[in-house]
């Protein structure tokens, strides 16, 4: 943390010329400030990219460090956290302005309510924030992938993604209310951006029919994508939020869909940067053995199909709207511990590229699906016993991956999942046989509830 630090001397006021990259990472370092004294100056701060150069009239927030330095954030510092003022001239180009947080708050209900259930959309207003979230992303001036931002709201990501250079941005706004900001900013920018009223979750529902928004077909949101090849580089960058109605639904459906390249995976792998909650987090990152009601099919299902990467943990109150939980009493200690939740999680999910290497193929994969989900449904159940139910004449399998005859299915890691099915597959246990029809009708039962 120290080594992102910059010192400068205790003169009243400074210029400072700092890179976009260089600047974004010093707002990580606010935390520091807790507990320390603070010295407030005037400052005449310049930010300089390559494109633009944007001038803030603002105060810094100084804190004496345990080595006599001056550590310099730029911004405002209340209440703990540091404020940005919101970009308003990018490349050169006058933005519109957006109003205040307040403002926003006091127009938009969606904004102000407390919920005490489950959110649908949250979003981020604080520019500091959103600075911090586009610098997780890696230098975008250079990159020309497409990013599909989801739900931005007012748009304070969709502002920070532009001024670090990104040149195609597609808008997948689920709620009419917050279009007009995206649409605004559409004009100012022109063919870097582009807007759609779509639900990125709600792509290709089953069915026959229209497809009716904000629901979207792939082939209309993939038109200017060129597909690549699955061990190529990813194709798209996500951003955005898991909605909180249906978090695990939503994961479990991009599994199915990675495992039968279907969809959104038809083109290519896609890169998903997620904020997603603590405690799903925490689910879907699960070690196998240890806690059987966290580490789930959901859990072995992500592990086995995703590269997982924890890039950033916020607290709640950094999100808009707030949620406040009702008090929880638990018996045990641990049980309160497994559902802590006071965080939001951004998370970089990358389809694996050796996904394919070893005999998957999207033809089999809801077989593999079947296969997680029938063993983990009693995961404390010994693994001889149930797999002698469905494949009479596994045991020898099961000796074969080295695996104890007392082990329960809980015990087994994605990897082993993995091997145990490929090991069936091509013993030639699941052919022609009721496993095999059953596993696909149930995935499709799965897809139509998911869509």
């Amino acid at each position: 943390m120290m080594a992102t630090c910059l010192y400068v001397s205790k003169c009243p006021l400074l210029q400072i010329h700092l890179g976009r990259q260089v600047c974004s990472r010093f707002l990580v370092a606010s935390k520091l400030l807790h507990g320390n004294q603070l010295h407030t100056h005037s400052l005449n701060c310049h930010r300089n990219s390559t494109s633009a150069c944007v001038r803030w009239w603002c105060s810094a927030v100084c804190a004496v460090t345990p080595r006599s330095g001056l550590l310099c954030l730029v911004g405002q510092y209340r209440h703990g956290v540091l404020l940005l003022p919101t970009r308003t001239l990018v490349s050169g180009l006058q933005l519109p302005p957006l109003p205040s947080t307040e403002e926003l708050m006091k127009k938009h209900g969606c904004l102000r309510r407390v919920f005490k259930s489950r959110i649908k959309n949250k979003y981020i207003l604080d520019p500091a924030l959103a600075a911090v979230v586009v610098d997780h992303l890696g230098d975008l001036s250079e990159n020309k992938q497409w990013i599909f931002e989801l739900n931005p709201g007012p748009g304070v990501v969709t502002r920070e993604l532009l001024a670090a250079g990104a040149s195609r941005i597609l808008i997948l706004e689920n709620d009419r209310v917050f279009l007009p900001y995206s649409m605004a900013l559409a004009k100012h920018v022109g063919e870097r951006l582009h807007v759609k009223y779509a639900d990125f979750f709600r792509i290709d529902p089953l069915g026959d029919g229209v497809v009716k928004q904000p629901a979207i077909s792939s082939v209309e949101l993939f038109n200017k994508v060129q597909p690549a090849h699955w061990k190529e580089e990813a194709v798209v960058r996500v951003v955005g939020m898991l909605s909180q109605e249906k978090e695990k639904t939503h994961l479990r459906h991009m599994c199915y869909r990675v495992l039968e390249r279907s969809s959104l995976f038809e083109y290519g792998r896609m890169e998903l940067n997620l904020f997603i909650t603590e405690k799903v987090y925490n689910m879907i990152t699960a070690p196998p053995g240890v806690d059987l009601v966290v580490y789930e099919s959901t859990s072995i299902l992500c592990q086995a199909c995703f590269d997982i990467q924890l890039l950033l943990k916020e607290p709640n109150s950094r999100f808009l709207p707030v949620q406040v939980k009702g008090k929880t009493s638990y018996k045990h200690k641990a049980n309160a511990d497994r559902f802590v939740n006071d965080h939001m999680c951004l998370v970089r999910l990358t389809p694996k590229a050796t996904l394919f290497d070893q005999g998957l193929t999207p033809q089999n994969g809801s077989q593999f699906i079947f296969l997680v989900r029938q063993l983990m449904a009693k995961p404390r159940a010994k693994l001889t016993d149930r797999m002698e139910i469905w494949v009479p004449g596994s045991l020898n399998i099961l000796s074969d991956l080295g695996l104890r005859p007392d082990m329960r299915a809980g015990d087994l890691s994605p990897t082993q999942f993995m091997k145990l099915f490929l090991l069936l597959l091509k013993s030639g246990s699941f052919h022609n046989t009721w496993w095999e029809e059953e596993a696909y009708e149930q995935i499709h039962s799965i897809n139509n509830r998911a869509a």
